[in-house]
């Protein structure tokens, strides 16, 4: 179970998109919900060639204004969704700082939107975001600020659909998708994605090459059987575990479809599986499913990536 869920915070609206969420996770599971706020005490451009450096009031007026609206916020939350949370301020680039906020204090999982300030001029990778799931090995539970319609509920979770490319490193992303599904009381989806295409050659697109029939016969197979073995495992945690071996020309198209359908509330995987740390999250199945996913998606670093 978790028992400390971080919050990134940069007091937009658009980061605290993953509030609801957050807070109906905090909620669920007991635990404690925290809200980090990272100050870049850098110096500002005034014009070619010119630096100003703020001065020391102004840096003092702006940690005292962060910590109010840090304070209300949490406050809000106790009140109004009935969670324990608390708020911390850090010093220093935000990615670093959070990382280091996160591992001070043991975080089980962090829960934050895809983007926060200047979300429509700057995409999400090269932000914090990104600098997280690459630094971090805690789970990360990002939200898309789009996805949810001003006013409404967040949805609750009701089914996990969680990829494996049935990798060692694949499987580490169940040990939180356990906590989430107890918490919750959610069902699992195991899928498994084989691919119509197989990519040859040495360069980055490679060549692609139509897998034969027989070729994806046996390879639907051994999932389905590799798949079941890993459900059997997981529902004698007491969860109802169920599995789907699907077929598509790439893994990241045919994940986003197979979310696509109302049963499913999130999805579930690691950043890295077959080819380990040579293969970078940025251009991966990884990168391709956060970009395009409008439900929130839960994201593990394995710890064997490097």
């Amino acid at each position: 179970m978790f028992r400390d869920i971080l919050v990134p915070l940069d007091g937009s609206r658009f980061a605290e998109s993953a509030l609801a969420l957050a807070s109906r996770i905090t909620r669920a599971s007991k635990s404690r919900m925290h809200l980090v706020l990272a100050h870049q005490t850098h110096p500002a451009l005034a014009g070619t060639g010119e630096m100003v450096v703020p001065h020391v009031d102004l840096f003092a007026e702006l940690q005292e204004f962060d910590r109010i609206y840090l304070e209300r916020t949490a406050d809000r939350l106790q009140s109004g969704h009935r969670v324990s949370a608390e708020f911390h301020q850090v010093e220093g680039p935000a990615g670093p700082a959070i990382c280091e906020e996160a591992t001070r204090l043991q975080a089980d999982l962090v829960v934050m939107a895809t983007h926060g300030r200047g979300a429509f001029k700057r995409f999400w990778l090269g932000s914090v975001a990104d600098y997280l799931i690459r630094h971090l090995t805690t789970p990360v539970l990002l939200v898309h600020p789009g996805a949810r319609q001003r006013g409404r509920p967040v949805r609750p979770i009701h089914n996990i659909l969680v990829a494996l490319d049935l990798s060692a490193d694949s499987e580490q992303i169940l040990k939180p998708v356990i906590a989430l599904a107890q918490a919750a009381g959610a069902e699992i989806t195991l899928v498994h994605v084989v691919e119509l295409v197989i990519q040859a050659g040495h360069i980055p697109e490679g060549m692609p090459i139509l897998a034969d029939e027989e070729f994806l016969k046996e390879a639907r197979l051994e999932a389905c059987r590799r798949l079941d073995r890993i459900a059997a495992r997981v529902s004698q945690r007491g969860l109802t575990v169920t599995t789907r071996v699907i077929s598509g020309q790439g893994a990241a198209a045919a994940l986003l479809a197979t979310l696509d359908a109302i049963e499913y509330d999130l999805l579930a995987l690691t950043t890295h599986g077959h080819g380990g740390v040579h293969r970078l999250l940025l251009g991966s199945v990884a990168d391709k499913v956060i970009r395009g996913a409008a439900k929130p998606v839960l994201a593990l670093r394995p710890l064997t990536s490097g």
